[in-house]
């Protein structure tokens, strides 16, 4: 990809997030009254709490991120290094395209800790695929959930599609093995090779605490604005992130209030709480975002000082 078609294209994820979300503004015609109203709304007594299950995704996913650099050679990184690089991604991913963010900070951060920046961008390609798979897996009971408006579909469909995916996980090094054996020229034989079953359980499991934080958390925002339903809430993550994961908007800008209002509006979740609760996620989870990336950051400043003035003058 050239540099005037990187561009053009980051140009145009720009347009239409700004175009996506104006026009979820009009729709709704959010005025400074609805954040009026949000401000005396807000409860702030579970910001804590939710910060705690902020930072815990960014642990599963740095966790889960070190597993995967072990399976693909290299060694394990230290967990503040990993962490550093997830907490970085998080905050830059509200106003950039999150799993880009993700790929290259994970780049970065192993070339800043002398390991392969590209290895550290295919395991990070491989992380966010991990959570993505597992949202495909528990769309389709959320579909339905979300048709039939029955949220008891849904957590039936949890438990099924978990099994499911836990045997696919456990079925796969056999599946790369067959692959190899079929179509030798695809090179899937150093694939095979490295998919340890073990590691592959872990990783799933890890991906399927994120996604249950990921509903703890939404949660936490339904508690501290007072709108939407807890139905609506559970049945719409896997919608949501899927809808999300495809557009690949900076930040999610327009796509997220426009899913979250499609899944509310389904469950009879009025227009003015809709209003509410997409901009009390939006404004409380960049504040905490944003926070936790700056916080990171500075715990890190002693130590990149010491470095820089170990570090041989020019």
């Amino acid at each position: 990809m050239t540099g005037r078609t990187r561009t053009a294209l980051i140009a145009l994820s720009i347009v239409a997030a700004v175009l996506a979300m104006g026009l979820w503004l009009r729709s709704f015609g959010v005025s400074s009254q609805d954040m009026d109203r949000l401000a005396t709304r807000l409860t702030w007594w579970p910001a804590p709490l939710l910060f705690a299950l902020l930072a815990g995704h960014v642990a599963l996913a740095s966790w889960r991120w070190s597993l995967i650099e072990v399976g693909l050679g290299g060694v394990r990184p230290r967990f503040r290094d990993a962490y550093a690089a997830g907490a970085f991604a998080l905050g830059l991913g509200t106003f950039l395209p999150a799993p880009i963010v993700n790929v290259a900070c994970r780049g970065i951060g192993n070339r800043m800790s002398g390991a392969s920046g590209l290895r550290g961008a295919l395991s990070g390609g491989i992380d966010q695929a991990a959570d993505l798979a597992v949202i495909i897996l528990l769309a389709v009971p959320a579909a339905i959930a979300f048709v039939h408006r029955d949220v008891r579909i849904y957590l039936l469909g949890i438990a099924v599609m978990g099994l499911l995916g836990l045997a696919l996980t456990m079925a796969l090094p056999t599946l790369a093995r067959a692959a190899a054996r079929l179509w030798p020229s695809a090179g899937a034989g150093p694939l095979s090779a490295r998919l340890n079953r073990r590691l592959l359980v872990q990783i799933y499991a890890l991906s399927l605490l994120r996604t249950a934080n990921l509903t703890a958390m939404t949660l936490a925002i339904h508690t501290m604005t007072g709108a939407a339903t807890v139905s609506a809430i559970m049945v719409g993550i896997p919608l949501i992130t899927l809808a999300i994961s495809a557009a690949m908007l900076p930040g999610a800008f327009g796509v997220s209030e426009w899913s979250f209002s499609v899944v509310l509006a389904r469950f009879g979740v009025p227009s003015d709480e809709i209003v509410l609760f997409v901009l009390g996620n939006r404004i409380v989870l960049t504040i905490l975002s944003l926070a936790l990336a700056l916080a990171v950051l500075l715990s890190l400043l002693p130590a990149l000082v010491r470095r820089g003035r170990a570090s041989p003058s020019l």
